[in-house]
């Protein structure tokens, strides 16, 4: 609010007497040639037609009146008339009866002529208070200055008419008029000083709204004081001057008295205002309340701060915050979280702006610095030494007779005061300038006491206020309001990045200064910990995930049995749906290509579909956290490592509850089995074919070894009972062998030969179901486990205990010699050095070649060769240095794509070994499997 010469609204009276009077009566012709304003305060229609039905029959019945209709009647049809004659829209309805309208025109339509008539009342109403209000006073300025005229006129021509007599008749003179004109001037004269005062105290609740609306406090403060100088003045003056006006003095003094509280109150509120402010501004604001409450200027700084702090607290804390502000959901779009990102930042911001805005204007106007005076003890020098009162300006002229005088005596009432301007080196307010803006001010200019006009409140001396203790006090308890008020704001923030961004934001107004640093200092601790918190929360969000998704897809499979997630190596080989081929060439998209690959390398991985959904939820997861912890300094990566490292253990136990909650305690057998492996794969692949656990650490030194080891004992877990069921399936169907019935004789005549060159045949039905269960594992290729290992050792353990063994005859002693050497040869041990293999060897008649101990190891290695392909995966443990060299010919080219080699070219009795790669023919589809690898 900058210093102005005329400050509040302007009272110019700018019409002349004649002007005046012709623009009343074009206001009141204007005024009656409207349409009249319909009475809505009339009786209900049907009580006027009922009305005017009787009055009409009556009338009709009166003798001297039959036959001739009444007048009311007679309105009624011209009304009517008028109605149908006059085009529709083009109808004066004002004048028409309303019963008349309401059986014309539908409802619709009555309640528009309603409304246009209402408006037209509120038009008319409008016009007549602006004429009232706007042009009010300046039709009564002229209509007094009239009537002086007037009166001024006849006084005139009865002084000339006097002197015409006087000049006829000089003997005739008796009491000549002069003494009566002068008392009657004296007497006005006398009068004006108390009608000033009263004209003031009368027009100053008008100008003191007038100043509040433009929110000018040190003016109307001023005002204020300047009234109660009139109303003591006016007080004080004899009871026969102003006994007359005792009665409206209180009554107007009534209306004044609270302006003080009023004007108090406002300026105190605009203190809070969140708008910027200047300096000079904010010092007359607390100027004004310093002269209305007598307010030190310690006591004025105590104000202004503690102001500024319930502003800091209407940003931190609106009303209602907590049931207006939304709270982040995951469903809500990124625009719409990044509006809610910035409504915080924007928060968080102004309360620094506040903040920092406090403390440079209290220096400004409370601190001296290199200066001698503060600004509000220079505004109260100022206002306390006032400025002086231009004199009013008077014609100068030939000297006038004494006729001219007494004539001109009523116009020397209104000499004209020169406008008022403000100089810079002045005071902000004075009491001329004040009254200046009064309508009447050159009359209240003129015949004030100068104990009015020249008016200056006194202000108390106080001592300078501690500034520095009191600012450093202030920014103390205001910089724990903001970050007491921070966790509040920032709970609405789940994303890192906001967080940092906001964070960004609020360092660019912080740049240089102690307060500034302070500021820094006290919310940095609070970013860091909001970020500790949305890392917690979203590392709970990664384990409930994780837990939640494997445990329906668990149970899915417990219940539904799908045949790609039970044996996942049919996955590979399911229908496959091609891209498109692009019709041009230069529009052509890579996208539909990337995703078949990417389907190609799942299934060649075999990730099922529901093993992928698991997997995709927890790894989409980790992948964002990574995304969203860009650029953070390296000390909330330790904190945040050791966050992550409590998660993976948390992830663990979650998995292992799964897999303890699908156990054998629910008796569901095999589809039991089945959804433990399924939460295993979940483990094993998190730990051996994901990248969800380098993206959950991110940035952060944390080793991954101990995890990956507790996720394959998980995984270890979850395939318990899956091997001893396979174990005890291979075990049993074992049970030929031992098979009384069958004689020495029957199972010499399996041979081949006169020796036994291949296991018996329960031998390898056992090991085919070991081959079919190990399928049920849904392992990649490229996976090392020694899982499958421990299911051979544990059937080979088991088998080697059977009863059997120890009471086989010398007839069958050579097979089962053989039948216990390939067993060994599956777990990797030596022949030779088998002490059952050697004590069964010892049994064997003569009618087996006396060399078949010595080439026993070399034939169980060439049916490993022979079988390696059908029990692949039994042997993927197995190291090819373990095998006996073969016998083949090192020409074969066949040999480069068996991993232990060819067989030999014929075996003992003779048999040309063929290939079985030759017998399944690779599909169209068989290519692509190079693609994935």
């Amino acid at each position: 609010m900058s210093d102005r010469s005329t400050p509040g609204p302007s009272y110019s009276f700018s019409l002349s007497p004649s002007q005046s009077i012709k623009y009343r009566q074009r206001q009141f012709s204007s005024s009656s040639s409207h349409t009249p304003v319909s009475d809505y305060s009339r009786r209900p229609s049907y009580l006027n037609h009922r009305k005017s039905s009787v009055a009409s029959h009556s009338a009709a019945s009166t003798p001297g009146n039959t036959g001739t209709p009444s007048a009311s009647a007679y309105a009624r049809r011209k009304r009517a008339k008028a109605l149908q004659d006059v085009p529709e829209g083009e109808t004066d309805l004002s004048s028409v009866e309303p019963d008349e309208i309401f059986r014309r025109l539908p409802v619709g339509e009555v309640k528009k002529v309603e409304s246009k008539m209402r408006e037209e009342a509120l038009n008319k109403q409008s016009e007549l208070r602006s004429m009232v209000g706007t042009r009010y006073r300046d039709l009564l300025t002229s209509a007094t200055q009239i009537t002086a005229l007037r009166n001024s006129s006849l006084r005139l021509s009865g002084s000339l008419q006097t002197a015409v007599q006087s000049c006829a008749s000089p003997q005739e003179i008796g009491v000549t008029t002069a003494p009566s004109v002068t008392s009657e001037g004296q007497e006005v004269i006398s009068l004006l000083p108390v009608a000033a005062h009263m004209k003031l105290l009368i027009d100053a609740p008008e100008a003191l709204y007038s100043f509040l609306a433009h929110h000018e406090f040190l003016q109307a403060a001023f005002l204020w004081l300047v009234a109660r100088v009139v109303k003591e003045s006016l007080a004080a003056m004899p009871e026969d001057v102003s006994g007359p006006y005792t009665t409206l003095l209180q009554k107007q003094w009534e209306t004044l008295l609270p302006f003080r509280g009023q004007i108090v109150q406002r300026a105190t509120a605009s203190l809070r205002s969140r708008e910027a402010m200047e300096s000079r501004t904010l010092a007359q604001t607390l100027l004004a309340v310093i002269l209305l409450d007598n307010l030190s200027v310690p006591d004025a700084l105590a104000l202004f701060l503690s102001q500024r702090t319930k502003t800091l607290r209407d940003i931190l804390h609106p009303e209602s915050s907590a049931q207006t502000r939304p709270r982040r959901d995951s469903r809500l779009s990124v625009r719409s979280i990044n509006r809610e990102r910035d409504e915080i930042g924007s928060v968080l911001g102004e309360s620094v702006k506040s903040l920092l805005e406090t403390d440079t204007l209290a220096r400004e106007v409370f601190g001296k610095e290199s200066k001698t005076e503060s600004l509000i003890d220079e505004l109260q020098r100022l206002v306390q030494v006032g400025e002086p009162l231009p004199s009013p300006t008077r014609e100068t002229g030939p000297k006038r007779t004494s006729h001219e005088r007494r004539a001109s005596r009523l116009a020397s009432i209104s000499i004209s005061v020169p406008p008022i301007s403000a100089s810079p080196l002045g005071p902000p307010v004075s009491a001329p300038r004040v009254l200046y803006t009064l309508p009447s001010a050159q009359i209240l200019l003129r015949h004030l006491p100068t104990a009015i006009t020249g008016f200056t409140p006194f202000i108390a001396a106080s001592p300078a206020p501690a500034l520095n203790d009191s600012l450093r006090t202030w920014q103390g308890s205001s910089i724990d309001l903001l970050r007491e008020s921070s966790p509040e704001w920032l709970g609405a923030l789940n994303s890192v990045a906001d967080i940092w961004h906001v964070r960004a934001d609020l360092n660019a107004l912080l740049q240089d200064g102690e307060v500034q640093s302070e500021i820094k200092r006290a919310l940095e601790k609070e970013w860091g910990k909001r970020i500790e918190v949305v890392w917690e929360k979203r590392l709970e969000e990664v384990v409930r995930l994780a837990e939640d998704k494997t445990r329906e897809a668990g149970e899915e499979v417990r219940t539904n049995g799908d045949e790609n997630e039970t044996s996942p190596e049919t996955f590979i080989f399911s229908e496959l749906i091609f891209p498109p081929a692009p019709t041009n060439a230069l529009t052509a998209s890579a996208t539909p290509f990337n995703n078949f690959l990417s389907v190609v390398k799942k299934r060649a991985a075999l990730r099922t579909p529901l093993l992928d959904s698991v997997l995709s939820a927890v790894e989409t997861m980790a992948r964002n956290i990574r995304q969203d912890m860009q650029g953070l300094p390296k000390s909330l990566y330790e904190v945040y490592g050791r966050k992550v490292e409590g998660a993976l253990q948390d992830l663990v136990k979650a998995l292992q509850r799964v897999v303890e909650s699908m156990g054998p305690n629910r008796g569901d057998g095999k589809a039991g089995v089945e959804a433990e492996m399924f939460v295993g794969r979940v483990a094993i692949y998190l730990a051996k074919q994901s990248n969800f656990l380098e993206d959950l650490i991110g940035e952060a030194n944390v080793q991954l070894s101990g995890t990956r080891d507790r996720l394959v004992a998980v995984h270890a877990g979850s395939v318990a009972r899956w091997r001893d069921n396979a174990i005890q399936e291979g075990v049993a169907l074992l049970a030929p062998m031992f098979n009384p019935k069958i004689g020495p004789k029957e199972i010499a005549a399996s041979w081949q030969g006169p020796q036994p060159v291949s296991p018996s045949a329960p031998i390898m039905v056992a090991l085919h179901s070991l081959v079919a269960a190990s399928r049920q594992l849904g392992l990649p290729p490229d996976m090392q486990l020694s899982i499958v290992e421990d299911l051979v050792r544990g059937f080979v353990g088991n088998t080697k205990t059977l009863d059997g063994w120890s009471s086989a005859e010398e007839e069958t002693a050579a097979e089962a010699a053989f039948n216990i050497a390939f067993l060994d040869l599956l777990i990797g041990e030596n022949v030779e050095t088998d002490d059952m293999v050697q004590k069964l060897l010892t049994k064997i008649p003569s009618s087996v070649p006396a060399e078949f101990p010595s080439q026993l190891p070399s034939f169980v290695a060439d049916h490993l060769r022979r079988t390696q392909l059908l029990l692949q995966p039994l042997l993927r443990h197995l190291d090819k240095s373990s095998i006996p060299a073969s016998g083949a010919t090192t020409g074969d080219v066949r040999g480069g794509l068996l991993r232990f080699g060819a067989p030999k070219g014929s075996s003992g009795v003779g048999t040309e070994f063929r290939s079985p790669l030759a017998v399944a023919k690779p599909g169209k589809r068989f290519g692509l499997l190079s693609i994935a690898a």
